[in-house]
């Protein structure tokens, strides 16, 4: 247990047991809060979009910075550039492209998470290669329905994933290109790996296949398919550059960073915004092969810094959240206990965010009783990488999403807004700087519609989807519910399953769920809305309880009318082991409705 560390030993992950906390806390704080005056004093890393500049090319300014720690070692910007460079020799050979020119060639890549994925990620780009990560739990067939569906020309995989992808290359005739492990470097230690300032030096000389990243396709994600077969999202150089460079000022990510990697990286939340982003300033990426309550804790509350550097960012997904809390709960019961976790992440810790689903009031109030943190929640999709959020520093209001970030323009709208009828209705419209909405429309909700320079390009071989999912005067149509009040947009949840008509009443069942998970005997939930002959739909709520409990329609409804309006109360209750979700804590809600509620046969 974590609590066996929180004590004085020598070599311990904490120099000092609780009970001498209380005579170093004050010197601490105060060392670090002037460390921090001194970082935040050096600005942030960024600089305009050159013609060559890339994330594997921003190497050559931190090459002997640490860049990766994993479990297999501790890796510098210069180990993984040339890591990368070997590799990308392999693929123009594999692909027997002469010029070295593989021409946006898809690559899939199935690689831990480790510095492998960077090497694979970087090698593919340095030769204009499309990169296309592959979720490493999926099953063969979704493997293969993904390689052939983006028409991958290679598969780069590591060794230990060898058996499950050799049989999907040999089904689709494609060259499958075998990673070994990384080793350690020679010149990096874990008993040296302070990520502390050096001089800056140009990496190994490479002739990049491109001279102007910008137009060129990068990457293409999967979306989770909740409608339907999953579509590759394909976005440039360029869209990728806005993203991070945007995300980058906003959140004031600095080469003093070091940020505590646990998300999969076959979505957006784990390459974008926790690796990109720090790779793109020249900061370190503690990175963990998945996540694991005892371990985060044990990183988030290091103070010993010998071996691994101090973490001092945390980015999650709100499951990962609710896991740490009980984590907390059934370890941390001391009183002096919780005042270390509470210093310790005071200190420490300059900036964690919550994002991929909706986090739900009662763990945001939880974690900030845990940690003094007021989680940075935010609002974003593959389509479009990050489009609103909470300032890093100002008040952050508990279960909106804040503002549009620089560069990106929103619309609030109502009616139909296919190619075919323009005729939908602007609510409100805003950018950075301000939201105007329309007189009479003050608090009216409608479907978010996004704009600028981070939208992705198409989806991939979907001429049809692509053009659906934009107005004819160009904006994104996200398929989210949001409301513009007090001066912040609120996300309702996804129009198609998220909101439910019930009796005349438009229901957003995230609002139900943030309530539900007030009572006490419920762990998680997910509110659906069912086909009902009288009301249209009913609202039904599908529970996890905590262990131990039990609950009656009849006493949650008895519960619920002291909290929540009486048309939202659920008419059905459904009660489960557990909360089906995938990596990223989304509930894929159509499933729920055809296990629970399957369509009469035909």
């Amino acid at each position: 247990m974590l609590s066996s560390f929180l004590r004085c030993t020598p070599g311990s992950a904490f120099p000092y047991c609780v009970h001498c906390w209380g005579q170093h806390t004050l010197l601490a704080v105060r060392i670090v809060q002037t460390l921090k005056g001194l970082r935040r004093n050096q600005g942030t890393a960024t600089s305009s979009f050159t013609r060559t500049e890339q994330v594997f090319t921003r190497a050559a300014n931190f090459t002997d910075r640490l860049a990766i720690v994993d479990d297999n070692g501790c890796y510098t910007y210069r180990d993984l550039h040339r890591h990368s460079l070997g590799l990308s020799r392999k693929i123009h050979s594999a692909l027997g492209c002469s010029d070295g020119d593989i021409k946006e060639q898809r690559i899939s890549i199935l690689c831990p998470n480790d510095a492998s994925y960077v090497v694979a990620q970087w090698a593919s780009w340095m030769c204009g290669g499309v990169t296309v990560p592959l979720c490493r739990k999926h099953p063969a067939p979704e493997l293969e329905y993904v390689v052939q569906d983006s028409q991958s020309t290679l598969i780069i995989a590591e060794e230990d994933y060898k058996e499950l992808v050799t049989p999907v290359a040999d089904r689709l005739g494609v060259q499958c290109l075998l990673l070994p492990r990384l080793c350690q470097s020679q010149e990096s230690s874990l008993d040296t790996v302070q990520p502390e300032l050096c001089a800056d030096g140009p990496a190994a000389d490479a002739d990049y296949v491109a001279k102007d990243w910008r137009a060129r396709g990068a990457m293409i994600l999967y979306t989770s398919g909740t409608t339907g077969r999953p579509k590759g999202v394909l976005t440039t150089h360029g869209i990728l550059h806005s993203q991070v460079t945007c995300l980058v000022k906003e959140w004031e990510w600095s080469r003093d960073d070091v940020i505590l990697h646990v998300l999969p990286l076959h979505h957006l939340h784990g390459i974008l915004n926790k690796l990109m982003c720090p790779l793109w300033v020249g900061a370190t990426c503690v990175m963990l092969p998945e996540f694991d309550a005892q371990r985060v804790w044990e990183n988030l509350l290091r103070t010993d810094c010998t071996k691994v550097p101090r973490v001092n960012v945390f980015m999650a997904v709100p499951t990962i959240y609710a896991k740490l809390i009980e984590y907390h709960t059934k370890h941390f019961t001391q009183s002096h206990v919780k005042d270390f976790i509470y210093g310790v992440c005071q200190s420490n810790i300059r900036l964690m965010v919550s994002g991929s689903a909706a986090l739900p009031q009662p763990i945001l109030e939880k974690w900030k009783q845990i940690t003094g943190h007021s989680l940075l929640e935010r609002y974003g999709m593959t389509e479009i990488g990050m489009a609103l959020s909470n300032p890093v520093r100002g008040f952050r209001v508990p279960g909106a999403v804040g503002t549009p970030l620089p560069g990106v323009e929103v619309r609030i709208a109502i009616g139909n807004s296919t190619r075919n009828h323009s005729s939908y209705t602007v609510i409100a419209e805003g950018n950075s700087r301000e939201t105007k909405v329309r007189p009479g429309m003050e608090g009216k909700e409608g479907e978010l519609l996004v704009k600028g320079p981070s939208v992705f390009q198409e989806y991939w071989n979907r001429k049809k989807e692509t053009n659906e999912s934009f107005t004819p005067d160009g904006w994104f149509k996200t398929g989210d519910t949001v409301v513009y009040r007090d001066g912040v947009y609120w996300i309702l949840g996804r129009t198609s399953v998220d909101i439910i008509k019930s009796g005349g009443y438009k229901i957003s069942a995230l609002d139900i769920e943030r309530h539900l998970l007030g009572h006490p005997d419920i762990a998680d939930v997910a509110v659906i809305g069912a086909a009902d002959v009288t009301w249209g739909q009913k609202v039904v709520a599908v529970v996890q309880l905590r262990e131990g409990c039990s609950l009656s329609l009849k006493e949650l409804k008895e519960w619920g009318r002291e909290h929540m309006a009486v048309y939202s109360l659920p008419s059905e209750l459904v009660l489960v082991e557990e909360i089906p979700r995938n990596q990223m804590g989304k509930v894929n809600k159509k499933d729920l409705l055809r296990h629970f509620y399957p369509p009469p046969p035909k």
